[in-house]
């Protein structure tokens, strides 16, 4: 039973420390991941300022928790977000926190991503001649383009292609005629991005390339080829590719304008509202289907818990039930113990009564005797004494066995403490035990060798400790208490 016990308290236990843990865990990597995934949706649907509370308490909740690699994708992460709300200054603050950590904690595939965000930053600055940073930019690239190729990251080596190109654009821009080396060198980046983002089938970085591209085309001054290009490109998109074909569009207008062809502009101009609210429309139902997948999932999370909630209590009605049961199965082991004692202690009784029978029709028999002259000098011997002599009777004797011997024994005793407990000296039994002989005064005195005088102080003596007036009293006392 014990054992049984024990192995459901060690279930529970368990289980308790499972779900301890698994809740534990919950508020570490798991959670800022978790945080981080949800800020990228945020960014996607342009919720910016939702996106940037939930970066900035999966930063908070990386330092609490000294975890570096979390910290690193939380201030990379707010970084991006700064760059996409203008606050280019916090963003290039948060970027050189990240690349501190990631370059002393060896986090190269985080560090690429860094550099990117780094470079942009430095091709957002060329407002003018003056202010450009395109050669910082390009080191910061190129270095992020090697630790992307080093750690087999396609999206970001795509990406570090079309930040190269894009600097490479940059240096062209306050350039008239254009150099048509760097022009060349954009072009080779963009198309090296591009078949990256191609072969993988990354729908983001297919669309930045188109964007990426009308730039360049643009500064060389290809109107007409970018036309055939953006509306090829367009031509080949999947029919649900609203947010590609929306930005195919808008630089379709721009390209149809300058090429003074209104009509097509206009026509692109249609097309692209009607992209942009099909798009919008997507985005509606995306969300609301994601809704919907997180219900679900919150759901079945609550389903679990509630099911292990209700196993622990299971096993803790188990475990009760089987306390209780172990202290039953105790007590009824108890009371059968009892039951035995008590039954050999009446089969005891019966035995020395029908003894003691026999003896009173056998006068012969010298068992009686032996058994008297012990009651009688019980009250002088201890219990001990009392044990021995009963064991020493029932050794001699065949008409009694140890457990009669056990009982005498027993009631010797316990009349002897109750002997001893009114105070009765040897001397005030004696007198006790001859006057229920029937002896007067003057022959208890005569017996006993004592003046009448000292009999009488002794009877005194008596009645006050028993607590009697009389004679008659006194020996029904005595013999209460086995004196007599």
């Amino acid at each position: 039973m014990k054992n049984i016990v024990f192995i459901v308290l060690s279930i529970a236990l368990a289980l308790s420390i499972t779900s301890c843990r698994n809740n534990a865990g919950t508020a570490g990597s798991e959670e800022i991941s978790e945080l981080l995934d949800a800020a990228g949706k945020d960014v996607q649907s342009q919720r910016f300022d939702s996106a940037m509370d939930k970066a900035l308490l999966a930063l908070t909740l990386s330092r609490s928790g000294k975890n570096d690699l979390g910290e690193v994708r939380a201030l990379s992460c707010i970084a991006g977000i700064g760059i996409m709300t203008s606050r280019d200054d916090d963003a290039w603050g948060k970027a050189l926190e990240a690349e501190s950590i990631a370059r002393k904690h060896g986090f190269k595939e985080e560090l690429s991503g860094i550099l990117i965000t780094k470079a942009k930053l430095c091709s957002y600055a060329e407002i003018s001649p003056e202010t450009g940073r395109n050669d910082e930019g390009l080191v910061y690239a190129h270095e992020a383009l090697s630790f992307a190729e080093e750690t087999a990251e396609y999206e970001k080596q795509a990406e570090a292609c079309y930040v190269i190109a894009s600097l490479l654009i940059n240096k062209n821009r306050w350039s008239d005629p254009i150099d048509p080396e760097l022009y060349r060198s954009a072009g080779q980046w963009l198309d090296r991005g591009q078949a990256i983002a191609d072969t993988y089938d990354i729908a983001r970085l297919k669309r930045n390339g188109i964007l990426f591209r009308s730039r360049w085309f643009q500064q060389g001054g290809r109107n007409e080829e970018a036309i055939r290009y953006f509306e090829q490109v367009k031509a080949s998109l999947t029919e649900t590719d609203y947010l590609t074909a929306s930005a195919l569009d808008d630089r379709l207008v721009r390209l149809y304008t300058r090429s003074g062809d209104s009509q097509k502009a206009l026509d692109a101009h249609d097309d692209y509202v009607l992209e942009m609210q099909k798009y919008i429309r997507q985005k509606e139902d995306d969300s609301l289907q994601e809704m919907e997948t997180r219900f679900e999932v919150h759901q079945k999370e609550r389903r679990i818990e509630r099911n292990r909630y209700q196993i622990i209590l299971l096993l803790l009605i188990l475990l009760l039930a089987g306390m209780v049961i172990a202290q039953g199965v105790k007590h009824i082991r108890k009371i059968h113990r009892r039951t035995d004692r008590l039954q050999r202690m009446n089969e005891s009784k019966e035995q020395i009564i029908g003894f003691l029978a026999r003896d009173l029709k056998n006068p012969t028999t010298a068992m009686a005797g032996e058994i008297a002259k012990l009651s009688a000098e019980a009250s002088s011997l201890s219990p001990d004494e009392i044990r021995q002599r009963c064991t020493h009777l029932a050794s001699r004797a065949e008409e009694i066995n140890s457990g009669v011997a056990e009982y005498v024994g027993e009631v010797l005793i316990k009349r002897s403490e109750n002997i001893a407990l009114t105070g009765l000296t040897q001397r005030e039994i004696q007198v006790i035990r001859l006057s229920a002989e029937g002896l007067r005064v003057s022959e208890i005195a005569d017996r006993i060798n004592l003046s009448v005088h000292t009999v009488n102080t002794h009877r005194q003596h008596i009645y006050a400790k028993m607590d009697v007036r009389n004679v008659s009293d006194m020996l029904r006392k005595a013999n209460e208490l086995g004196i007599i």
